[in-house]
């Protein structure tokens, strides 16, 4: 049953995304993702040849990053990507997801001294990215509201960019935590 919500909540994600890619004609952004796809999806299944294939889960899970990594390509349509909320605040939260991301890496790799330890929360760190679909999107949208928010009341904002960051890191910590000790 679980799996069958997360492939609920990639499908929404995916389905968002090329909706809106179409509705604002971003057909780079969505070439660009779906070609990205293509490509990790043929070397995966190269690696992991039973386990990786399109729509097996360590590859349908991805579709935030193949969405991110298609990004890199329609920075430069400033006029087209800011008529569309959605697809604005989508890219803003990933790179603000994966930002974090690096930080608790870095924050890991600080102060844990112990590699007994090191390891079982990397292994957790690389989970929460690949394997849970829910928490990630899940958080990402509430990122994205968070940023709506911020953007809509220019008064008195009190999601400034540094409280997004702060709730990012403290999201992907607490999943980690959680996770280390046998809680998820």
């Amino acid at each position: 049953m679980g799996m069958l919500i997360s492939y609920a909540f990639v499908l929404v994600y995916a389905v968002l995304f090329v909706w809106q890619c179409c509705k604002y004609e971003l057909h780079g952004w969505l070439a660009a993702s779906v070609t990205v796809w293509l490509v990790l999806v043929n070397i995966s299944s190269e690696i992991l040849p039973d386990i990786a294939g399109p729509f097996k889960p360590l590859n349908s899970f991805l579709v935030p990053v193949y969405v991110l990594l298609g990004s890199c390509f329609v920075m430069h349509q400033g006029d087209k990507f800011k008529k569309s909320p959605y697809l604005t605040m989508l890219l803003y939260s990933s790179w603000l997801q994966i930002g974090t991301l690096v930080i608790c890496l870095a924050l890991i790799m600080c102060l844990v001294k112990k590699a007994i330890l090191l390891v079982p929360l990397l292994v957790s760190l690389c989970q929460m990215f690949a394997w849970q679909p829910i928490f990630w999107i899940g958080t990402q949208w509430i990122l994205m509201m968070m940023m709506f928010y911020r953007s809509t009341d220019k008064e008195q904002s009190i999601w400034r960019l540094q409280t997004l960051l702060l709730f990012s890191l403290f999201a992907q910590l607490a999943y980690m935590i959680l996770s280390f000790g046998g809680k998820l």
